[in-house]
């Protein structure tokens, strides 16, 4: 009896670890993603310069992410841009809540190669 016993809590604490296991390969996939993301999104604000209501729209609509911040708001030919992208992810263990992703990556105006 005491074995049976001990093979089900163990199958429980192995079913956990498989799900935290899941979730967690599945949190660096979205946040692989969302890093290629951002380091294309960062190409083409470089290549087209410009950084409108039109231009974000697009992007949000093409890559599935928002804008967090994005600093300036109308550059020019050299200037810094810093950005901010987020996107939601729905863990299947590690939190009740919906976890928020953000990726924040800087790229100069006119410099791509």
């Amino acid at each position: 009896m005491s074995y049976k016993l001990g093979m089900i809590l163990s199958m429980l604490f192995v079913v956990a670890f498989l799900l935290i296991g899941g979730d967690m390969i599945c949190l660096s996939y979205a946040y692989s993603d969302l890093d290629s993301k951002s380091i294309t999104i960062g190409y083409l604000i470089a290549k087209s310069g410009r950084v409108d209501e039109e231009f974000l729209s697009v992007i949000e609509e093409n890559y599935k992410v928002k804008f967090l911040t994005i600093s300036p708001s109308n550059p020019s030919y050299g200037d810094v841009v810093d950005f901010v992208i987020y996107q939601n992810y729905d863990p299947l263990i590690l939190s009740s809540d919906v976890m928020t992703l953000k990726a924040s990556r800087t790229t100069v105006v006119g410099y791509y190669g």
